[in-house]
């Protein structure tokens, strides 16, 4: 019985002493008259849910392309993933709003040395708007070589349902990056069972590929 109060008082403490590290980050930037490019970088890694995904939007406001910038949008993309915590068997810190903007956020840097993340993401997250939201970031960069992992994306995805949104990004990731490798993806969606917004999305598409 000792041991379990003791157990429960240090967690208790260790608890304790990380809400009050995460306030007085918060803390820290109320009292800022000008938060700028680094504080936003800390609290994505330090600030609470909220925070994190208020600090990615400020950052693609300001334009910030550095790679301390990229790396914490990297970071960014695997919260509630690769840093996931449960509680009960539960997962309790669910980030797929911070991974969603976090992925266009990369997009929009243009960086492709992160693709190798997004497609990571594109694969393995179990959520469909974050991966959604990985492959527009993936379509705004503009690289050929994304085609074959966006195909692979439509090729495994549901024609109906769920996917639906998740279909709909990559067929319009195929006509941003405007490639001719992107021609017979999109004439299989036209030709598949998916709902006809999406055909209409890959014709649509089409129009943009280059030759």
């Amino acid at each position: 019985m000792r041991k379990i109060v003791i157990i429960v008082a240090v967690l208790f403490v260790l608890g304790a002493g990380v809400l009050q590290a995460q306030e007085s980050i918060e803390q820290f930037l109320r009292d800022l008259e000008k938060p700028g490019k680094e504080d936003y970088v800390k609290l994505i890694y330090e600030g609470s849910h909220e925070n994190k995904l208020w600090a990615i939007n400020k950052l693609v406001e300001m334009g910030a392309k550095d790679q301390d910038v990229i790396d914490a949008l990297v970071f960014g993309l695997q919260q509630g993933t690769l840093y996931v915590e449960r509680q009960n068997g539960r997962v309790v810190n669910d980030f797929w709003d911070v991974r969603a903007a976090s992925a266009v956020a990369l997009g929009n840097i243009g960086d492709t040395r992160v693709l190798p993340k997004l497609y990571q993401a594109l694969r393995y997250d179990t959520d469909v708007f974050v991966r959604s939201s990985v492959v527009i970031g993936i379509g705004k960069m503009g690289q050929r070589k994304s085609i074959p992992e966006i195909t692979r994306t439509i090729e495994t995805s549901s024609p109906s349902g769920p996917d639906d949104q998740l279909v709909l990004a990559c067929v319009q990731a195929l006509g941003d990056i405007g490639h001719r490798d992107g021609f017979v993806p999109l004439i299989e969606v036209m030709r598949g069972k998916f709902r006809r917004s999406i055909k209409i999305a890959a014709r649509d598409a089409l129009k943009k590929i280059q030759w």
